[in-house]
């Protein structure tokens, strides 16, 4: 397993996904064309790397809301739907942590991530990973007539190493 920054080649992957998703599982529901994905690309610079495992892209992360002064950051993931339920979750989190703590260009205390308190499958993974429930951002986010929870999670250099 290996990790790439994102470039403009895969911009049609993530967005195959990310819409794929968004309605059940992000706190953005909304899809987007191509062309408003190549959009905010340009105009965002975005911080996301393209998961591989062997030579097949199976996934990205996406990185946000660095603090440099606070030496922390938020990430999330998602994997493409053939390849769920194969460990890779678990598997490139872990790698991907280990990276993002030991790369200098980050200088990592902190990784944290919001998840929906009906993604339970995801909450179940990132306690596997050994982050813990921080807080509850009550009725967060609505989707269709139902407001959910937003859980934020975290998770320590010290605590990572262990």
């Amino acid at each position: 397993m290996h990790f790439t920054k994102i470039t403009y080649e895969d911009l049609g992957f993530l967005n195959g996904i990310r819409n794929l998703y968004a309605e059940e599982f992000l706190h953005d529901s909304r899809t987007f064309s191509l062309f408003e994905t190549h959009t905010w690309f340009h105009s965002t610079k975005p911080d996301y790397w393209i998961i591989w495992e062997e030579d097949e892209r199976v996934g990205y992360f996406r990185l946000s809301n660095h603090s440099k002064e606070n030496h922390n950051i938020y990430i999330g993931a998602d994997i493409h739907p053939v390849f769920a339920g194969q460990g890779l979750g678990y598997k490139s989190y872990k790698e991907f942590m280990s990276f993002l703590f030991s790369e200098k260009e980050y200088d990592l205390n902190k990784i944290s991530l919001e998840v929906l308190a009906t993604n339970k499958r995801a909450i179940h993974l990132y306690k596997k990973l050994g982050f813990v429930q921080e807080g509850c951002k009550r009725q967060e986010v609505l989707k269709g007539d139902t407001y959910i929870d937003s859980i934020i999670m975290s998770i320590l250099k010290e605590e990572f190493i262990k």
